[in-house]
């Protein structure tokens, strides 16, 4: 499936905006780590401190630790659909991993966290965590499930990122959404929130937020889902359609909420 058949899917399932006005964003524009501008929208795909993960995926040994999971394709793929159907003007650098203990970080309106269930940070990426969030950007977790999924059971894995949002931002409550967040109507109306997941997860996807003092969402996480994984691999076809589908909406619906709130 090409971007062009992904546009298709997309407008197949729901309606789109015929325009969508793009208003603040608190961080500043991002910047090429390359030194060069990059004007436009950038994916900052956050680099983190992780537990060891390769007991579980020694196949992803040495390259693959879990903040790197479905990169770059998860990444290009949001870039090109937010290009195609919204005329987002896209930075050259469509997406750039950038370290949570830098500066830079501060320079990307829209983080992408993988895995946030294998995170083990140090005191600079709470600080820094923290700091990202009061200034008003905006962050996306994905690809963490229940403890069930491994073999022994493993931590649950919203604890982890609960306990880390606490720390970074303790005045904050992580809590559960359902469908009749706007977050879900941005761009796509997606009325139900059940969908199959790419491989088999013991346990209902769910998704949970983190808002400002304004109630405006500033976190999004999709926990016992691979929203990634549906994007990863659109091309290859593997999935269901249906949920495929869903998958895509739902990213652009991130994505778009991110920049117009």
């Amino acid at each position: 499936m090409n971007l062009q058949s992904a546009c298709v899917l997309a407008n197949q399932s729901s309606r789109t905006h015929q325009s969508v006005r793009f208003a603040r964003s608190a961080a500043s524009p991002a910047v090429s780590d390359r030194g060069s501008p990059s004007p436009g929208f950038v994916i900052g795909r956050a680099q983190v401190t992780n537990r060891d993960p390769f007991k579980y995926w020694p196949n992803y040994y040495p390259f693959n630790p879990p903040w790197h999971h479905d990169f770059p394709d998860a990444d290009d793929l949001l870039t090109n659909l937010l290009d195609e159907l919204t005329g987002t003007q896209i930075g050259h650098e469509k997406f750039e991993v950038v370290r949570l203990d830098s500066d830079d970080v501060f320079k990307y309106p829209f983080l992408y966290m993988s895995e946030p269930g294998f995170w083990f940070l140090t005191p600079k990426e709470i600080s820094n965590l923290g700091e990202y969030i009061r200034r008003g950007g905006f962050i996306l977790c994905d690809d963490f499930r229940t403890g069930r999924f491994f073999q022994p059971p493993d931590v649950e894995e919203i604890e982890v990122l609960r306990r880390y949002l606490k720390l970074a931002v303790p005045e904050r409550e992580l809590v559960k959404l359902d469908a009749r967040h706007p977050i879900f109507h941005t761009m796509f109306d997606v009325n139900d929130l059940n969908m199959e997941t790419p491989y088999p997860i013991p346990g209902n996807p769910e998704f949970w937020g983190l808002m400002d003092e304004k109630g405006e969402l500033q976190l999004i996480a999709g926990y016992n889902n691979d929203l990634g994984d549906y994007w990863k691999f659109l091309d290859e076809g593997d999935k269901p359609l249906k949920d495929s589908s869903k998958a895509v909406r739902l990213g652009m619906n991130f994505v778009v909420y991110a920049l117009s709130h």
